[in-house]
């Protein structure tokens, strides 16, 4: 899995292999381990100190909560 920001205009591409696709359609989720887990962490520390950079004004103030599901748009 990668985890990319467009530099342009702020928007986000998570990009699965096919065998990551070949689990998330038979279970819908993934297990992971302890390592995996802090290698993802990792990665979204680092998008989370730099995507202010790339998103436009109007998503700045938006907030979020932990029970909500993240909805995605089709792009």
């Amino acid at each position: 899995m990668k985890i990319l920001q467009n530099k342009h205009d702020g928007s986000g591409r998570i990009i699965f292999t096919k065998e990551e696709i070949k689990i998330l359609n038979d279970k819908g989720y993934f297990e992971i381990s302890a390592l995996s887990l802090k290698q993802i962490g990792n990665h979204l520390v680092k998008l989370a100190a730099e995507i202010n950079d790339y998103l436009p004004e109007e998503a700045l103030s938006i907030g979020s909560f932990d029970h909500e599901h993240i909805k995605l748009e089709e792009k």
